[in-house]
């Protein structure tokens, strides 16, 4: 239900001043609409709301025409606080209203008077962030972030307490992946509250709230976030944070970071486990090809040679031009040499399987950094390669083709060390 006028006790007078108030004030014309916007506010405070709209942009436009003047900019910002205050005196409105009143006096204390009322503003701009989440104006979230930091600061405000409004504002800027105020609200905030986002910090509170936050999911993605955001990516919980994630919902990128970091502790099984179930699930080509060579790697790494040429020959057959994928089976080839002591040079015929996939590599790296590194490799592994007597000890010649056995079982040509 609307509230009804009372236009004082000279209503013409007053309706006639409001008219001329609102007229100004659509023109632009704030300096103009002062002497009547006065006159309105000290003869009919109860007449209209509009009074107190027009007053809140007449005092902005002098506060901002003052900057340079701190002590006349100073009468503006208490008359501003005190339009809002009036508003919220005379023309509530409905919760909806009082709460926009109140955050925009929050905002307000926020910019212009910080250090008075850090504390009354923070509050102000706590329950506003509260009321309007996850819809909050950019400016507002803003604004909040930066009193969270002085909080923070003058030693108002635990750090526990400030990556829990970090986390609320990220919540909020999610909800608008493409706004690009929200986009620098999101760099602002993680500013405000960059002293307080250590790993060492961010590792303590996670570990001691995760027990009782572990199957909230918005509280799991916030954290992984988080703690990717400000690289703390060794971390043990973020790993169990992972893990649990994973559960609900598993996707092929939590998958493969997890293979990395198991891989990385050594714990193998758990390792390939995640290779295998983050190739699974992944659908996208090059991503597939991607994960097919860091498993293949990681073969590597833990002495699984044919598994590493088999594995990282699935990620040629899916891109033919894919260069790392031939160094990844050079190296399994190379590396697993000492395996192959049986065959008639004792091994070192390998190498030359190993070198064709090198060259191989060179022939089609698009990358020059990767070619180079073929080209290195291949001409280290030709020092491997059997000594031109041997072969002719063996009765074969130099350029003929020849089969090797072995795990490699690969067709290739014969070759001399040099």
């Amino acid at each position: 239900m609307a509230q009804e006028a009372n236009y004082g006790e000279n209503p013409e007078e007053c309706k006639k001043n409001l008219t001329i108030m609102q007229t100004y004030y659509k023109q632009k014309a704030y300096e103009d609409a002062v002497r009547s916007y006065r006159k309105c506010l000290d003869g009919c405070p109860e007449s209209s709301k509009n009074i107190y709209i027009v007053g809140e942009r007449i005092m902005k436009h002098y506060i901002k025409k003052n900057k340079e003047n701190k002590e006349l900019k100073s009468k503006y910002v208490d008359s501003l606080l005190m339009v809002y205050d009036l508003r919220l005196k005379y023309f509530p409105g409905d919760e909806k209203s009082q709460m926009k009143i109140l955050e925009s006096k929050g905002k307000a204390l926020a910019q212009y008077r910080i250090n008075e009322s850090m504390e009354e503003a923070y509050a102000l701009l706590d329950s506003s962030v509260n009321y309007t989440f996850p819809k909050t104006k950019s400016s507002t979230a803003t604004r909040y972030m930066y009193v969270t930091k002085i909080m923070n600061k003058k030693g108002k405000l635990e750090c526990e307490k400030v990556i829990e409004n970090y986390l609320k504002i990220e919540n909020i800027v999610n909800q608008y992946p493409e706004n690009k105020s929200y986009t620098k609200l999101k760099k602002k905030s993680l500013d405000y509250a960059d002293e307080c986002l250590g790993c060492d910090l961010l590792d303590s509170l996670y570990t001691l709230n995760f027990e009782q936050n572990q199957n909230d999911t918005n509280w799991l993605d916030a954290g992984i976030s988080l703690l990717y955001e400000k690289k703390c990516t060794s971390s043990e919980i973020l790993v169990k944070m992972m893990e649990k994630r994973f559960e609900s919902s598993p996707a092929a990128k939590t998958a493969i970071v997890l293979a990395l970091y198991f891989g990385n502790k050594e714990e193998n099984d758990k390792a390939l486990d995640y290779f295998d179930k983050a190739i699974v699930m992944q659908k996208d080509s090059v991503k597939l090809t991607k994960y097919l060579i860091k498993k293949a790697k990681f073969q590597n790494k833990i002495g699984n040679y044919p598994g590493a040429r088999s594995t990282a020959s699935k990620a040629l057959a899916i891109d033919p031009k894919k260069a790392e994928a031939c160094i990844v089976i050079g190296n399994a080839i190379s590396y697993g040499a000492s395996n192959c002591k049986t065959l008639k040079f004792g091994g070192p015929e390998v190498f030359w399987v190993a070198v064709d996939y090198y060259n191989k590599a060179a022939s089609i790296a698009e990358d020059p950094e990767i070619k180079a590194k073929a080209l290195k490799k291949a001409a280290k592994n030709s020092n491997y390669f059997p000594r031109e007597q041997d072969i002719f000890l063996k009765t074969l010649n130099v350029g003929d083709s020849y089969q090797v056995g072995c795990w490699v079982n690969a067709s290739t040509t014969i070759r001399a060390k040099k």
